[in-house]
């Protein structure tokens, strides 16, 4: 595994690869091995710590009652996963992951990632920054969906993508 990418993950910048490593690689932290298709968490799973994707890509989406499919967003490695519900009131998934390719994830204790980021504030200011523009996506992701018009949507998608490929993805 290139460590190297993850030290340019923006809650890692500025850190040196022996502090990654040790913590990283402390326990009781663990790395999950996982295969296209695999479930890597649920909707409404409860989030116990930092999920970090070392290796590989991923799925976020929703599924609701009568099966439609919403993707949120396809994430690619090195990225850190519902890193804002970490320490929410109610620290669940707000989305299922999904193994897009053979993915690696560190998961790391929530109170690891604490005394962590206690012992390197550079680390803690890189995270709270990192959660604070996720927020920011997320506002304008909901912006895009619920207030602006078909027509629009439509338009800022090929501005952003540029080509159709696939319906129901637009959707």
């Amino acid at each position: 595994m290139e460590l190297t990418g993850l030290l340019q993950m923006a809650p890692f910048r500025g850190m040196k690869e022996e502090e990654l490593v040790a913590f990283l690689f402390g326990l009781p932290n663990s790395l999950k091995h996982f295969e296209p298709g695999d479930i890597i968490a649920r909707q409404g799973d409860l989030c116990k710590g930092l999920y970090i994707l070392a290796s590989g890509s991923v799925r976020a989406g929703m599924i609701n009652d009568e099966g439609k499919e919403l993707t949120v967003e396809e994430i690619g490695a090195p990225n850190l996963l519902a890193s804002a519900f970490i320490f929410a009131t109610e620290n669940r998934f707000p989305v299922n992951v999904e193994a897009i390719g053979p993915c690696e994830v560190f998961v790391i204790g929530k109170e690891r990632f604490l005394e962590f980021m206690r012992l390197h504030p550079l680390m803690m200011q890189n995270f709270l920054k990192d959660i604070s523009d996720r927020s920011v996506f997320l506002s304008r992701k909901l912006n895009e969906f619920a207030l602006l018009n078909l027509k629009t949507r439509l338009l800022k998608y090929l501005e952003t993508h540029s080509v159709i490929h696939n319906q129901q993805k637009v959707a």
